[in-house]
């Protein structure tokens, strides 16, 4: 008789719950696009079928990766990193528009934001480099310097695209790992701190950001500008009440809630399914985060352990800011709600995330078989 694992069964919560959020994304999606897709391409299910299509493409993803050998991935880490560095250059040159940023490209097979890659490249070269630098991260030139330096090279080019949020989530994102790791913590806070300084001078410098920033404060000094997509979301938090209006009966989705089924689509969840709905997909989350730290707990190989971690900072970071914005509790910032927003890139890169994850999972567990037999 085949024995479950506790490991296994944490995997088996992990990918059921991924899976129950990726259909209510799904759901969501065809909810808050249909008249707009029937409006700019008299096709209500325009967006929805996109969407479905890379659902699968992802599900595909997900099992190659979920077999695939991630010494693979490690060993071909730079290259992957340097070629997603080379798409994001060519977006300044050809890159497609929208919103006042140009962040998307479209090259042979590759269509979608080069950005979604970091989260697979700059995750593989950044575990591998703490990996092999492990002794030296408390020392801030031979540790934290190198890599810092290519963490700026991707700031820098996020920057250049208009894109201040993701040059924030991965310094972030960068600073949790170095803190994971044992870097010093006197240079992290010196770290932050010129961070937050430079920061703010590139606030200053675009009046569109300070737009932004005046409309976090008070939206309703531009309600009909900067601080009109955040009142409509919080308009679409109010009438969900409790028990929410209803599936498919709400009504910032008509045009009222500009990006409702991308950066917004948390709202329009809120407001058909209610305060009672929120809870309900606030808790599958929180188990998922709570389910994935036992399972990277779990593993004992150093290099895995920090991957999945990895992982789940990705996962956390943008559940947080996305949810977070949509309630106002941070400025306005186009980071997708993964499994849920609409993006084709989006979805089949956050697929691969968690098989990457599992996959680390299985690979740490038969790791830990491997050190019994030596023992023994």
């Amino acid at each position: 008789m085949s024995f479950i694992t506790p490991e296994k069964q944490l995997r088996r919560r992990i990918l059921f719950f991924v899976l129950v959020v990726a259909f209510i994304g799904l759901l969501m999606v065809y909810e808050a696009s249909s008249f707009y897709g029937y409006r700019n391409f008299h096709d209500a299910l325009y967006f929805f079928k996109r969407q479905l299509i890379s659902f699968f493409i992802g599900l595909i993803m997900f099992f190659c990766m979920l077999v695939l050998d991630l010494r693979i991935l490690r060993k071909y880490a730079k290259q992957m990193l340097i070629f997603t560095i080379l798409l994001m250059g060519i977006v300044l040159i050809a890159g497609k528009t929208a919103g006042g940023a140009k962040r998307w490209v479209n090259i042979l097979f590759f269509s979608g934001q080069p950005s979604e890659l970091l989260k697979l490249s700059f995750l593989f070269y950044c575990v591998d480099y703490l990996y092999r630098k492990k002794g030296l991260i408390g020392d801030f030139s031979k540790g934290v310097l190198p890599i810092g330096i290519v963490s700026g090279l991707i700031c820098l080019l996020a920057l250049l695209q208009s894109d201040l949020g993701t040059a924030v989530f991965w310094a972030v994102w960068l600073l949790l790992m170095l803190f994971l790791t044992g870097a010093s913590k006197k240079v992290l806070g010196s770290i932050c701190a010129l961070g937050m300084v430079f920061v703010i001078i590139l606030v200053l410098l675009f009046p569109y950001r300070v737009k932004r920033i005046t409309a976090y404060i008070n939206p309703f000094s531009d309600p009909h500008g900067a601080g009109y997509q955040l009142i409509q979301s919080q308009i679409a938090y109010a009438q969900g009440g409790f028990w929410g209006v209803g599936l498919g009966e709400g009504k910032q989705k008509l045009f009222f809630l500009p990006a409702a089924h991308t950066d917004f689509i948390f709202s329009i969840y809120a407001e058909e399914f209610g305060f009672l709905g929120v809870i309900v997909l606030m808790t599958i989350f929180c188990c998922l985060f709570y389910w994935m730290f036992i399972t990277a707990g779990n593993i004992r190989n150093y290099f895995l352990k920090l991957l999945c971690l990895g992982i789940i900072f990705i996962f956390f970071l943008e559940i947080i800011v996305n949810i977070g914005v949509s309630g106002g509790l941070f400025p306005t910032k186009g980071l997708p709600l993964p499994f849920m927003s609409y993006g084709g890139s989006s979805l089949v890169i956050h697929f691969i995330l968690i098989a990457v994850f599992i996959n680390a999972s299985m690979s740490g567990e038969k790791q830990v078989e491997y050190d019994e037999k030596e023992k023994s």
